[in-house]
């Protein structure tokens, strides 16, 4: 009779336990799967959650072994999440050693429950495996401190590990890997939230480079002197000319207020109104040709504006060869590109504060990119001239505000 009672009590531990994991589970994919940027790293963590919950459903549903089988998956998938984590943007490293000592562990642990199903060398296994995890974690962290709750996380799995050596009929495995990935969800979000605030201070302390940038008082000097010399030369030039100014104004002005993506073709009246102006100061005559096969996407402002700007003044402009910059737009493999092209030689002939003013516009409009919507700018200069490249997921560029 004791025997009895005590089976059952440990299957209701086991049934409640497990219940409740698949709903904390189901709650943890569900928002998770919500997240509207949706990087490689979340989608390791989302394939972890599926692998666990289909561990989960075959152990509710009395096929304990086949959830031994899914259980043993989480931690070659945790493996990637958690490398995705650690490396740095650019970083090729891919955690080969790690994954496959995980993934050999898993064939190990899969080849027990089809021929022994010895419970307690089952058991060992998971221990073996975790005990791994927290090996990784502590050779392979960037910084100790951050890998704290991953350190905690992993003592779920290993205490389930450990009860099931000793109490063979409690199955808590998937109870230890679910409290693992709802800490690590935890700390995901808390991490996203670290990451957004150092976007924002970043962004904060860009817009006053940019704007001492943009706005720079010889440019401005030389145009209202121009439009003054307009007024005796070319009385019905004037008008336009101060209707371009103060559109130039407003735009720069619009961009340093806006921590939004703004229409494509918003982007380029900005670039339309500094072309005009710039071709009233006397300078290299130069003509501009578009191609746009796609329009209907967003853009951070100030970003293809300071291209044209280099292409014009430093490009064309700082060589006795070339007429041209081609703008162009184009989508490829699921990115937006927007190229800026001159056919001139300027990287050869500017002067020291030349390169500097426009290496700080190329800085700036790469930092609005990688902060605004995980884009990238690459320059690529040739005998023929310079190419600016601008790439932006077209999820992000489409995405509605």
């Amino acid at each position: 009779m004791n025997r009895l009672s005590t089976e059952t009590v440990i299957s209701m531990i086991n049934q409640i336990s497990v219940l409740v994991c698949i709903l904390l589970t189901v709650i943890v994919f569900i928002v998770a799967f919500q997240v509207k940027r949706r990087t490689q790293r979340i989608r390791y963590f989302l394939t972890c959650i599926a692998i666990c919950l289909g561990g989960l459903m075959f152990q509710i549903g009395g096929y304990t072994l086949s959830g031994y089988v899914m259980y043993s998956l989480v931690s070659p998938m945790f493996t990637l999440y958690f490398i995705e984590t650690e490396r740095d943007e650019g970083q090729n490293w891919d955690g080969f050693f790690w994954m496959a000592l995980h993934t050999l562990i898993s064939v190990m642990i899969i080849l027990l429950v089809a021929i022994s199903r010895n419970g307690y060398l089952v058991s060992v296994s998971f221990l073996v495996q975790n005990i791994i995890i927290i090996i990784m974690l502590l050779i392979s962290s960037k910084k100790l401190v951050e890998s704290i709750g991953f350190l905690i996380a992993t003592l779920f799995p290993i205490a389930a590990a450990l009860t099931g050596m000793f109490f063979d009929d409690l199955r808590l495995h998937g109870v230890g890997l679910s409290m693992m990935l709802l800490i690590v969800f935890f700390g995901y979000q808390s991490d996203m939230e670290r990451e957004l605030l150092d976007k924002q201070v970043e962004l904060s302390e860009n817009k006053v480079s940019l704007l001492m940038e943009q706005i720079h008082p010889h440019f401005i000097y030389n145009a209202l002197q121009q439009i003054a010399l307009l007024s005796d030369e070319d009385p019905t030039a004037v008008k336009p000319a101060i209707y371009n100014f103060s559109a130039y104004l407003r735009k720069n002005f619009e961009a340093l207020t806006n921590e939004k993506m703004i229409p494509f073709a918003q982007e380029m009246e900005h670039v339309d109104a500094y072309v005009a102006l710039s071709k009233i100061l006397p300078s290299r005559n130069f003509e501009i040709k578009k191609d746009f096969k796609v329009t209907d996407f967003r853009i951070p402002a100030l970003t293809v504006q300071p291209l044209v700007e280099n292409a014009i003044y430093y490009g064309i402009g700082m060589s006795k060869e070339g007429d041209v910059i081609c703008i162009e737009t184009r989508e490829e493999c699921g990115y937006i590109m927007v190229i800026v092209a001159d056919d001139g030689h300027g990287g050869q002939t500017e002067l020291t504060t030349q390169k500097k003013h426009k290496s700080v516009g190329t800085a700036n409009v790469k930092t609005r990119l990688k902060i605004l919507c995980d884009g990238e700018m690459n320059l690529n200069k040739s005998p023929e001239g310079t190419e600016a490249v601008i790439k932006i997921p077209a999820d992000r560029a489409r995405a509605v505000d």
